[in-house]
């Protein structure tokens, strides 16, 4: 064989691999496009465009904010190759960007957006860019236009992204249509399924119930660690977009009623006094219903799990004898007030002498000891805020004496209150 004519079946071999290639590639985008119904690129890894289906046209004035938007994705997707990114900008518009290589070729983003999370609030916008009324016009058009996506379908389509190089061609076999309805044993059986329960929706069920029962028994533990695993399994198995079309806010406020619930129950069987329950679950109830935009109510999510985790690590209870129990609860209740042993003694029908012994014994402290901890850990969140006074602080937990409440927070913390603030 000549060289010249191997060089040219080598030229011909490379021409049908990367017709192959860009075939694979163009079925990725537009199998991802017709999916999602949403715009969808493909770049190269320098952010160069490959490959554009458009479904929604972007406002003229906003192309500027786009691109930069879609280099930025683009960068981040090649950062961390083996998670989906998702990103929002200051529109309100969200983007899904994913890293991926078909074989030996260089890196490709695929980036799917923009699609709406929340509404937004567009009279806020028209201020604070200053839009003329044409432009106004424009952008409403726009919104109205655009897919309203809950956070389920966005774990789904990141789901999807993540299997990206598997996506190709497949052959679809056409079944005819049967003219005469002719009854078959095949039909029967059809029929008899028809007729029993959908297994896989019964399964999906006694996985929301079996990870709802996790999350709670690590609550009633105050297991933070474990419940971190659990929230990882969870994803979008409490979406209840369904029962709210195109209203997310309320979807996501509806779960976090539920979540809300279920934690408060879960705080209570570790035995945390009812005082203390009712508390947070008010708290956190009427935050719910205040909040109005998706990314402040999955931050309120973390907040809850958080405070409900720490609040059964204070406050159980739990495997003390009721006398102890009943200790534990009155100074919990009392912690900024002086500690009366009268007080206790009456309170719990029992000697001080022996409620000091007992509680030391299954507590490992002393009641003063107890005490100073509890004020403590309601200082810490106190002086988190960085806002309030030392001195006020100090007196609103029970300390008289400022320069006091420094020593014993010291002595417990590792570091004076003004230390604990600054970090």
């Amino acid at each position: 064989m000549h060289l010249r004519d191997y060089f040219n079946i080598l030229i011909w071999k490379m021409e049908i691999f990367m017709s192959e290639q860009q075939l694979h590639l163009s079925t990725i985008s537009t199998t991802l496009f017709h999916l999602t119904d949403i715009n969808t690129i493909v770049l190269t890894s320098s952010g160069t465009v490959l490959l554009n289906h458009e479904h929604d046209n972007i406002p003229e004035f906003l192309n500027s904010w786009q691109k930069e938007d879609i280099a930025f994705l683009a960068a981040e997707a090649q950062i961390s190759p083996d998670q989906c990114c998702k990103y929002t900008n200051i529109w309100g518009f969200t983007y899904l960007a994913k890293a991926f290589r078909l074989q030996e070729e260089r890196t490709k983003i695929i980036v799917t957006g923009p699609f709406l999370l929340q509404v937004p609030d567009a009279n806020n916008l028209y201020t604070k860019f200053k839009l003329d009324q044409g432009k106004r016009i424009e952008l409403e058009g726009f919104y109205r236009g655009m897919k309203l996506i809950s956070a389920a379908r966005v774990h789904s389509m990141a789901n999807v992204f993540e299997q990206i190089e598997g996506i190709s061609q497949t052959d679809i076999r056409e079944l005819e249509l049967q003219t005469e309805p002719v009854r078959s044993p095949r039909q029967s059986k059809i029929e008899l399924m028809l007729q029993q329960r959908d297994e896989a929706f019964i399964d999906l069920i006694e996985l929301r119930y079996q990870i709802e029962q996790e999350m709670m028994q690590a609550v009633q533990h105050g297991d933070h660690e474990t419940l971190q695993k659990v929230r990882s399994k969870m994803k979008n198995l409490y979406d209840f977009s369904e029962r709210f079309p195109n209203q997310p806010v309320r979807a996501l406020r509806n779960a976090l009623i539920i979540l809300n619930t279920l934690l408060r129950i879960a705080a209570k069987n570790a035995n945390v006094q009812p005082f203390f329950l009712h508390q947070i679950s008010e708290k956190f109830a009427k935050q719910i219903e205040r909040t109005e935009t998706i990314d402040y109510l999955h931050k309120l999510m973390t907040l809850m799990f958080d405070e409900y985790c720490r609040l059964v690590r204070q406050h159980a209870v739990k495997g003390y004898s009721p006398l102890v129990q009943k200790v534990v609860q009155f100074i919990s209740l009392h912690y900024n007030k002086p500690l009366s042993l009268d007080e206790l003694s009456q309170e719990c029908h029992a000697h001080p002498a022996h409620i000091s012994r007992q509680f030391k014994k299954e507590t490992g402290m002393t009641l003063t000891d107890f005490q100073q901890n509890q004020r403590i850990e309601e200082a810490k969140p106190l002086l988190r805020n960085g806002d309030l006074a030392i001195k006020w602080i100090a007196e609103s937990i029970g300390f008289d004496d400022a320069g006091y409440f420094t020593r014993i927070f010291k002595k417990i913390v590792g570091m004076t209150p003004t230390q604990f603030q600054k970090s």
